[in-house]
C-alpha cells in the first residue's frame, strides 16, 4: 500500500495549477451568474439577499472547494486523499499553540476594526445574521466550521503539498497568499491593515502545515480566527482550554516512558 508521502509524490504540479485556476474561474462564474440573475429578476435578488439564499450559495461554493481538491488529486477513492492531505493526523501541541497566535491575530484585526482601519468595520452580512436564531446559527457554523474545513482541504490539504513538492517554502507560501487574497478581495482591496492581518494568518497556516503535516492543526487555527472575528472569543477560549489535555497527552506519555526507561511506543 502506498504511503502518504508516495501519494503526495504522485500529485502533479500541473494538476495543482489546474485546481487553482478551476477554483478561481468557478468563483468568477458563480458571482457573474448571481449578479446577472439578480439584475434580471427582482425575485431572485430578494432570494439571494435572504439568509436562506445566501446560505445555499455558500454551500455551493464550499462544495466546489472539496470537489476540485479531490478531483485534481487524481485519487481513486476519497479515503486515498485523507492521509496525504493530513486528515488522518490529529491536533498537535504545536498546532494548539499556533491557534493562540491565530487568536491574537484576530484580536489585532478586531482592534483595527474598532479604529475603522479594517474592511470588517463596514462588512455587509446577510439578513438575519446579527440576531440570534436559525440564520445566526447557520452563518456562525459556516464561518467557524464549514468554510474553514472546505478551504483548508483545498488550500493546505492539496494545493500546498502539491506546490511544495516542486517549490520552496517561500515561493509556495507566496502562491497560497495570492490565491487566498483573490477569494478575500472584497476585504483586502479596501484595507491594507486587513490584508496584513490575513497575510499573517495565511503564513501561520502554511508554517503549521509544514511543521506538523496535520490539516486539523490548520483547521483549528482557521476556525478560532473566524470565531473571534464573529465575536465568539469567550467560547473560543473555553474550547481551546478543553483541547489542552488531548494535545498534551501524547507528550506526557512519551515523557513518562523516558522516565521509566521504556520505548516511546510501549
Amino acid at each position: 500500500m502506498d504511503t502518504a508521502t508516495e501519494k503526495q509524490e504522485s500529485w502533479k504540479i500541473r494538476d495543482a495549477w489546474f485546481c487553482l485556476l478551476a477554483l478561481i474561474i468557478s468563483q468568477f462564474i458563480v458571482l457573474f451568474w448571481l449578479r446577472f440573475a439578480a439584475r434580471s429578476s427582482p425575485a431572485f435578488d430578494h432570494w439571494w439577499a435572504s439568509s436562506f439564499g445566501t446560505g445555499v450559495i455558500y454551500l455551493i461554493q464550499d462544495a466546489l472547494w472539496l470537489f476540485f481538491a479531490v478531483w485534481f488529486s487524481r485519487v481513486e477513492a476519497v479515503r486515498d486523499f485523507l492521509e496525504p492531505a493530513g486528515l488522518r493526523r490529529g491536533v498537535s501541541l504545536f498546532g494548539w499553540c499556533a491557534a493562540w497566535l491565530a487568536i491574537a491575530i484576530a484580536f489585532l484585526d478586531g482592534y483595527g476594526a474598532s479604529r475603522g482601519l479594517t474592511a470588517s468595520f463596514s462588512q455587509h452580512h446577510a439578513a438575519g445574521y446579527g440576531a440570534f436564531g436559525v440564520a445566526w446559527c447557520y452563518f456562525t457554523l459556516s464561518a467557524v466550521v464549514i468554510a474553514p474545513f472546505c478551504e483548508e482541504v483545498a488550500t493546505r490539504g492539496f494545493l500546498y503539498p502539491a506546490f511544495r513538492k516542486h517549490y520552496g517554502f517561500l515561493v509556495t507560501t507566496v502562491i497560497i497568499i495570492c490565491f487566498s487574497a483573490y477569494f478575500h478581495w472584497s476585504s483586502v482591496s479596501r484595507s491594507a491593515f486587513t490584508f496584513a492581518c490575513l497575510a499573517l494568518l495565511w503564513v501561520l497556516l502554511c508554517i503549521v502545515r509544514e511543521k506538523t503535516g496535520s490539516l486539523w492543526d490548520c483547521l483549528l487555527c482557521h476556525a478560532v480566527y473566524n470565531a473571534v472575528g464573529s465575536h465568539l472569543w469567550l467560547p473560543t477560549v473555553v474550547v481551546m482550554l478543553l483541547f489542552l489535555p488531548f494535545v498534551a497527552h501524547p507528550i506526557l506519555d512519551r515523557w513518562r516512558s523516558k522516565e521509566r526507561g521504556l520505548p516511546e511506543d510501549a
